[in-house]
């Protein structure tokens, strides 16, 4: 299973430099099939990778397009894919851990799934200079809260956790085009996770959306 980031113009000038004159990137062309518009969304492993400045810091978001989950990464290093890269895979496994604790469902996955994880997807992602419209609108979003937050917090210098940030962003409620309903980005990235990644039987991760459901009723309660 390779990863996918497709890069905005600005994420495929983040993961570009120049050296003797010579443009060294990390993004490929796209297929030819695939080069044209937008992201192909029946392959479950697209994300879309924006970059912005924020506080003179390099910020990258990576939103996965299926179950509108978002990352945020703050000052992060220019032309550097690899670090991105496991920047991302570490953070994305956390957070998958971090809602399993929340609902108290942890037994339900191969603790060696994680390192597992780590060490496939380092070796296999590429990167295409591809956008999507509605995943971008809702990067767009994410970005302008942090902007804001920024005029009030000082990112550089105060500690702060990019964990509890995303966890905010991702159970903000979203609309995709084909759904009926609101989905919940952490709920949905849950239950794709479990099954693509943790290889938990379809019928066993719906049950683990109950319980999440159920944790989160309480926790309001």
């Amino acid at each position: 299973m390779a990863l996918t980031f497709n890069c905005s113009h600005a994420a495929c000038d983040f993961f570009s430099r120049i050296h003797k004159g010579k443009k060294i990137t990390a993004v490929q062309q796209a297929p030819p099939m695939q080069a044209s518009g937008e992201v192909p969304h029946t392959d479950f492993d697209q994300w879309l990778v924006h970059a912005a400045t924020v506080q003179r810091k390099h910020v990258l978001l990576a939103i996965h397009l299926k179950t509108r989950y978002c990352m945020l990464f703050f000052d992060m290093k220019k032309a550097d894919a690899e670090g991105f890269v496991q920047a991302f895979i570490n953070r994305w496994t956390i957070g998958v851990m971090d809602l399993l604790m929340k609902c108290g469902a942890l037994d339900f996955v191969d603790p060696q799934i994680p390192q597992q994880l780590l060490k496939e997807h380092c070796q296999s992602f590429v990167m295409f200079p591809r956008g999507d419209r509605s995943a971008q609108t809702h990067i767009n979003e994410v970005l302008r809260f942090f902007k804001w937050d920024a005029e009030d917090f000082d990112f550089v210098n105060q500690p702060w956790s990019a964990l509890y940030y995303d966890a905010r962003t991702n159970h903000t409620p979203r609309t995709i085009k084909g759904q009926k309903d609101y989905i919940f980005p952490d709920e949905e990235m849950l239950i794709h996770w479990l099954i693509t990644v943790g290889s938990v039987p379809v019928l066993k991760a719906e049950q683990i959306r109950e319980i999440y459901r159920r944790s989160l009723r309480a926790q309001v309660d």
